[in-house]
């Protein structure tokens, strides 16, 4: 096996990554490198071979130590292109000798097992092998389509519309940092750029905005990334109108439909579930090795 390699970002050959990534046994968005330019500019890597098995190193220092955090909008991390449990050991020593902290998502394709490694899930709709929605589902739905249509929105204004309606409810509703939701703009613009951003909009017979969602599809894996209505008062179904556009949208662009998690609120598990979403479990890789003041520092925070 050839030797593994370090490799600085301005290093980093993105077509050979991305390569890598898109030959996958399941091409997550997430390990993109338009996707980690924006969620983690200035990212490294672990690569084995001439780009044949690698490692996203989403790596930041604070108090003097080096950390590897799970970056904002981002899952399922860890090891892609040429999978062997000795493969995922060799990055997996690498980063616990060289990390003090870690917090990392591992993607469903590794298969490595440790105490330090415990099971998130999210849920997804394998189109191959079909799909049902529940009843309550299916009366929203036509509910909503009695009264809504859904357009696809242009490339042209998908940020302006997003930061007027979408951002004020992340950081008002959803309590995310202002600088968090900047990065958000940032993923958005990268994944036009890239060509694999599509945002939906619900609107009314009154030509007003029921709801928005912005999707990101490689044509193998299609994800839910941030999105939602605006008429939560009026329960009228628009959510679940824009979702079920979506899933017949990418029934045939892609292999797999990702609701981007949800599994820690129950509310969230039910909405993906009556959409026909099955559970997908992956590892997160858990360490914390600082001295103990760090440790009671962080944590009081």
């Amino acid at each position: 096996m050839a030797a593994l390699r370090y490799i600085k970002h301005r290093n980093i050959d993105l077509k050979k990554w991305d390569q890598t990534i898109l030959n996958s046994e399941i091409s997550f968005v997430f390990a993109q490198s338009f996707y980690l330019n924006a969620t983690c500019p200035n990212w490294d890597a672990l690569v084995i071979g001439d780009y044949e098995s690698v490692f996203p190193v989403t790596s930041k220092t604070k108090f003097g130590y080096r950390y590897l955090p799970q970056p904002p909008f981002t899952s399922q991390l860890g090891t892609y292109g040429k999978i062997t449990l000795e493969i995922e050991q060799l990055f997996y020593q690498y980063i616990l000798e060289h990390f003090t902290l870690i917090d990392l998502e591992i993607n469903s394709t590794n298969q490595l097992r440790s105490e330090l490694i415990t099971t998130k899930n999210t849920f997804i709709i394998e189109y191959a092998k079909g799909y049902k929605f529940n009843q309550n589902t299916k009366r929203n739905i036509a509910k909503a389509s009695d009264a809504f249509s859904v357009e696809l929105v242009k490339s042209k204004d998908i940020l302006s519309l997003s930061q007027r309606l979408l951002n004020p409810f992340l950081e008002n509703e959803v309590g995310l940092a202002k600088s968090t939701v900047l990065l958000l703009d940032d993923l958005l613009n990268n994944a036009i750029q890239a060509g694999q951003l599509f945002t939906f909009k619900v609107i009314g017979k009154d030509q007003t905005i029921k709801a928005l969602a912005h999707f990101i599809s490689n044509d193998k894996h299609a994800l839910y990334l941030k999105g939602t209505n605006f008429d939560k008062a009026d329960n009228s179904g628009s959510m679940h109108l824009i979702m079920n556009h979506a899933i017949d949208f990418f029934a045939d662009r892609a292999r797999i439909f990702d609701f981007g998690g949800g599994s820690n609120s129950e509310g969230l598990a039910n909405f993906y579930k009556g959409l026909g979403g099955e559970k997908m479990d992956y590892g997160f890789l858990r360490v914390n090795r600082l001295p103990w003041l760090i440790k009671f520092i962080k944590n009081k925070k």
